[in-house]
This record gives C-alpha cells, structure tokens and sequence, in this order.
C-alpha cells in the first residue's frame, strides 16, 4: 500500500454524511458534477456503499474520494476524484489501494468500474493498478460517448 508517500498531515479516512458539502464539492471541481447533492447524501447514508476520502489532518479539507458499491461479492466503483491541485500526487492510488484492501475484507472477488474512452489519463491510471479492459458500452455517457469497462480480480480463485 501507498501510505508510506502520503505526508504525516494527511489521512484516509471514512466518510459519512457530515461530509456531504465537500463530497459535493469536490465533485464539481474534479468531475464537474456528476451527481446531485441528493445523490452524494445517498452515497454517503446507505450501508451498502464504501466511502472513502483522502484529508488534510491540518486543516481537514477533502483532497480526494472514493466510493464504490457491494452488489453481491463484486464492488463497482462509481467516484474516484482528487482535487485537481493535488493530483499526481499519489492521493488516488492511495484511494484505490485502500479500497482493494477493504474489498478483500469483505471477501469481493471482483473490482470493476467504467472509465470514459477519451479519458486517456484515467485509463493509463487504472491500468498502472493492474485492472484490466473487458469491454465496452457504447452511448453510455450523457454526452453519447463510449465507456470503456475495467475489472481487477481479487481472489485468484474467482471464476470469471
């Protein structure tokens, strides 16, 4: 795991409600918008979700998020957003990797997410930590572009 380049003043951390605003917020300067407030109090509140974020211990600002769904025993990734001045700083693989470990604890054989087919710099991250393409959706994006699907496998015993 990463933790060791993250700076002694920042932290992972779970996220609840109380986090709402700045979930929020991130969003709109990272993904600009992708989900209401509405939605990130759902993310936030239902039980079935992980939320995870990255924060300043000095001045406990949200740097970075992640959340993902349990459906069954896969998670699906549907946030990973890290300030836009601290990215390439290590703070989302540091997300991901947190995220993998808890997958495991909960004994989820697979990871998969979809990535945006333009997003190049994102396709080349997911990569890096070893997921890998398995296919496409076509129209999938409001803005009719195609979504390139990525699954990482967590238990080397998972049939698919």
């Amino acid at each position: 795991m990463n933790k060791e380049k993250l700076d002694k003043n920042i932290k992972i951390i779970q996220l609840g409600i109380m986090h709402l605003n700045s979930c929020f917020d991130l969003d709109k300067k990272s993904l600009n918008g992708i989900w209401s407030k509405s939605q990130w109090e759902k993310e936030l509140t239902d039980p079935k979700r992980i939320c995870i974020g990255v924060i300043n211990l000095d001045n406990k600002r949200l740097l970075g998020v992640c959340t993902a769904w349990l459906v069954i025993d896969e998670i699906h990734l549907t946030v990973l957003a890290v300030q836009p001045i601290h990215q390439r700083k290590g703070l989302g693989k540091s997300l991901i990797s947190e995220l993998i470990k808890r997958s495991k604890s909960l004994q989820a054989n697979q990871i998969h997410l979809e990535v945006k087919a333009t997003n190049d710099p994102a396709k080349a991250f997911y990569k890096s930590m070893d997921f890998k393409i398995i296919g496409n959706r076509r129209n999938f994006y409001k803005d009719g572009s195609e979504a390139i699907l990525f699954c990482k496998q967590l238990n080397k015993n998972s049939s698919r």
